[in-house]
């Protein structure tokens, strides 16, 4: 996990969103990564349920995400206090970290997987929607249209 660092002056929108993205899709890579083995495949034929990228799904995907980071920005300030404000790049990939910081990494994907199935979607869902707006820009702009609306009625 990596920090972004602040700037005294409130970035525009553009940059807000940017800022906020990165974080995100950092998070949605975490979630890829780890907890796709440690769930259960879903028996939906996902091409086809996605091809369409219809409007419910991507609202699910986007709050999903929304939550996600949410929890892990959480539960980085929580990491960089237990070693002292040096937190390695992908820290819950690190052999050598302190056995709390360990739990939060363990609270942090069960409490995502708990979201992602709270917005609506499996974990199998959720990556594959990942993975998709990779390469489809269409629906790249749709979540992100979704992550603003949330954005700017978050507290």
């Amino acid at each position: 996990m990596m920090q972004r660092s602040v700037s005294l002056l409130r970035p525009s929108l553009n940059a807000a969103t940017q800022i906020f993205l990165v974080g995100a899709l950092s998070t949605i890579g975490l979630i890829v990564s780890y907890a796709s083995p440690l769930m259960q495949r879903s028996t939906t034929p996902i091409g086809a349920a996605y091809a369409q990228s219809s409007s419910p799904q991507v609202g699910q995907y986007a709050r999903a995400a929304f939550y996600v980071e949410q929890q892990r920005q959480q539960d980085y300030a929580d990491a960089k206090k237990i070693m002292g404000g040096n937190v390695p790049e992908d820290v819950c990939r690190q052999q050598n970290i302190p056995s709390a910081v360990h739990d939060i990494c363990g609270r942090f994907l069960k409490r995502s997987a708990e979201i992602i199935k709270e917005n609506g979607l499996t974990i199998t869902q959720f990556n594959e929607i990942t993975r998709r707006k990779e390469s489809d820009p269409n629906l790249q702009q749709q979540i992100q249209s979704e992550l603003l609306k949330l954005q700017k009625t978050a507290p």
